[in-house]
């Protein structure tokens, strides 16, 4: 085999390996979620025959939420590119790296809008109880 051909094969294999990878992900992680789901049906339909309270939907549980971990991620990304870059003296490679750093930053400035609004919310909520209105 020539170099040609043997590079752009190395470049097809590594092309496909990755979307294969993701899709055995995407598959691993449906698979996950079938069977949690059955098991908890199981679950609910053993309780209701022996007569016991159904237990609680572990899906309907409050989720944790942790802001800003998307918005630093994608600043990262994008810082590290830009970065990369500079120290390979790649200008395009910069401009590339602008656009998950500003997705970044939106997603921050997002999930900065959004913890003051919910605290507004809160604290108002306090200010006047259910009862009184």
């Amino acid at each position: 085999m020539d170099t040609d051909t043997l590079a752009m094969l190395i470049g097809l294999v590594a092309v496909l390996g990755t979307f294969v990878v993701v899709i055995v992900i995407v598959l691993a992680a449906l698979r996950s979620r079938r069977i949690r789901n059955e098991m908890l049906h199981r679950e609910r339909m053993l309780a209701l025959e022996k007569g016991v309270p159904v237990p609680m939907d572990y899906a309907d549980s409050p989720r944790h939420r942790r802001p800003y971990v998307v918005g630093l991620i994608w600043a990262g990304i994008g810082l590290g590119i830009i970065i990369w870059g500079s120290i390979e003296g790649e200008s395009d490679i910069n401009a590339w790296g602008f656009i998950p750093l500003f997705v970044g930053v939106a997603l921050l400035i997002g999930d900065y809008v959004a913890s003051r609004r919910e605290r507004k919310n809160d604290s108002d909520s306090a200010a006047f109880p259910a009862d009184h209105q």
